[in-house]
């Protein structure tokens, strides 16, 4: 099974420091080596690796944090070229992306080590910017790209398009909105939801078109399939409008600029306990809670 196991950690994590020394003793009795990522390893008076090293070494990563620590570590993978698969342990809120709550975390650790585990291969999303009919720069990213606009910007206008294998590229509308979100299943909990885009389940491979704040009450959400690619383009140019990849960065779009988004084919796994049941997540991370019968009042 794993051998080399990894451990990159959210910092200011109360008691962060007791729990990597545990890790560490329950790795070393089970004679695993453990490589701790540099900020990771201060935490202990350690020194660590830089995630660009460490990440070639390992073949087991482990997240310690929230979704956003979640995301920073799969841009690290993805950069790499390599396809390790990745325990997300919360310490976090709300924690869709990192599913093992804490106290579920060395029970989880002896369900791998038995091969009681599972392990979910997640779509990702490619976008390639286009200048002057050129491409200069792709992005990989798991959860979304997001056009959006500063704090006083104006209203954005965005023309999407889409183009299946067997197609040419059709017209699906102008979203006048104060952003437009392109997300994965997996990203469907992340913004999208927070815009009023749907819940996807996240094994399922599809892009969900997501206006925010749209200035049409029609404009509404769009789940297509996997085998379209979407096509973006500002209508009215706006220097204070940017694409923000999973969250993590940005990148400032420039005047005739358009996006290209297809299914990436990079996917990344994450490892999932046996007792994994992705609508018992629902119901905890988003508080969907049975009815209660109120008692009558004598």
């Amino acid at each position: 099974m794993f051998t080399k196991i990894g451990v990159i950690a959210k910092p200011d994590v109360e008691d962060i420091n007791n729990l990597l020394q545990k890790l560490k003793q329950y790795f070393c009795k089970k004679g695993k080596i453990v490589f701790l990522e540099e900020k990771a390893a201060e935490f202990i008076g350690e020194k660590g690796l830089k995630r660009e090293e460490f990440i070639n070494y390992i073949d087991l990563l482990i997240v310690l944090g929230g979704d956003g620590t979640m995301l920073s570590a799969v841009r690290t993978i993805n950069e790499s070229g390599r396809n390790i698969p990745i325990l997300g342990v919360n310490l976090g809120r709300i924690g869709f992306l990192t599913e093992v709550p804490l106290n579920m975390l060395f029970q989880t650790l002896n369900n791998i080590e038995n091969n009681q585990f599972g392990i979910e291969s997640r779509m990702m999303i490619d976008a390639y910017i286009y200048r002057s009919e050129k491409e200069i720069k792709k992005f990989s990213v798991l959860n979304d790209v997001v056009i959006n606009k500063t704090a006083l910007a104006r209203l954005i206008s965005v023309r999407a398009s889409a183009k299946d294998k067997d197609s040419s590229k059709k017209f699906l509308t102008t979203f006048h909105a104060d952003g437009l979100i392109i997300s994965t299943p997996t990203g469907s909990t992340a913004y999208s939801l927070a815009a009023g885009g749907p819940i996807i389940y996240p094994l399922l491979d599809s892009f969900i078109v997501t206006p925010i704040c749209p200035h049409t009450l029609s404009n509404r959400s769009l789940v297509l399939p996997d085998c379209f690619s979407i096509y973006l383009e500002l209508e009215e140019y706006n220097p204070d409008t940017i694409l923000t990849l999973d969250g993590q960065f940005g990148f400032d779009l420039e005047e005739g600029d358009y996006i290209l988004i297809k299914k990436s084919s990079k996917r990344i796994k994450f490892i999932t306990p046996p007792q994994k049941n992705y609508f018992n997540v629902l119901r905890t991370k988003l508080g969907w809670e049975e009815r209660k019968t109120r008692k009558t009042i004598k």
